[in-house]
C-alpha cells in the first residue's frame, strides 16, 4: 500500500465513526444490563460484531502500512509513522481522537463485562439456593490461610 494521506485520513475517519458507534452500543448494552432486559441484546451483539469486523480490517491495513515503512506494528510505530512526514503529521489530531474514543470503548466494555459476570454469579448463586447446593463459605484460620467450613446449609427440610 503506497502512502496516500487522503486514504489514511479516510481510514481514520471511518474508524473514529465506527468506534463512536461502538461506544454508543456499549452504553445501550449497559442500560439493558442495568435493567436486566434481554430484548434488544441480540441486535446489539450483532451490530458490535459488525463494527469490530470493520475495525479489524482497517487495523490490518494500518499494520501493512507500518510493515511497508519498516516500523513496528504497535502504537509507537504508528506515532513514529505519522510524525515522519509533513502529509501525515496533519493526521496526528485525528489519530489522537481515535485512540481516545477507543480507550473510552475499552472502559465501557470492561464495565459491561463486570456487570455480566456479576449477573452470572448472582444467577448461579440463586440457582444453587433453589437446588439446596449452597457453597461452603471460606473461613480464615489463625494463621491467615483459608479453609472451607463444611456445615450444613439446608434451605428447606421435608
Amino acid at each position: 500500500m503506497s502512502l496516500n494521506a487522503q486514504l489514511l485520513r479516510d481510514m481514520l475517519t471511518q474508524d473514529t465513526n465506527a468506534v463512536k458507534q461502538l461506544k454508543d452500543l456499549l452504553l445501550k448494552e449497559r442500560e439493558l444490563l442495568e435493567q436486566r432486559k434481554v430484548e434488544g441484546m441480540q441486535e446489539i451483539v450483532g451490530l458490535k460484531d459488525h463494527l469490530l469486523g470493520n475495525l479489524s480490517f482497517t487495523a490490518k491495513q494500518r499494520e501493512q502500512v507500518l510493515r511497508n515503512a519498516g516500523l513496528p506494528t504497535d502504537l509507537a510505530g504508528w506515532n513514529t509513522f505519522l510524525s515522519r512526514d509533513a502529509l501525515t503529521l496533519a493526521l496526528i489530531p485525528e489519530w489522537q481522537i481515535l485512540t481516545n474514543e477507543f480507550i473510552e470503548c475499552q472502559t465501557a466494555n470492561e464495565i459491561n463485562g463486570k456487570m455480566i459476570n456479576r449477573s452470572k454469579q448472582t444467577l448461579s448463586h440463586l440457582l444453587n439456593l433453589l437446588r439446596g447446593q449452597v457453597a461452603a463459605p471460606s473461613l480464615y484460620t489463625q494463621k491467615g490461610a483459608t479453609t472451607n467450613h463444611s456445615g450444613s446449609h439446608t434451605v428447606v427440610k421435608a
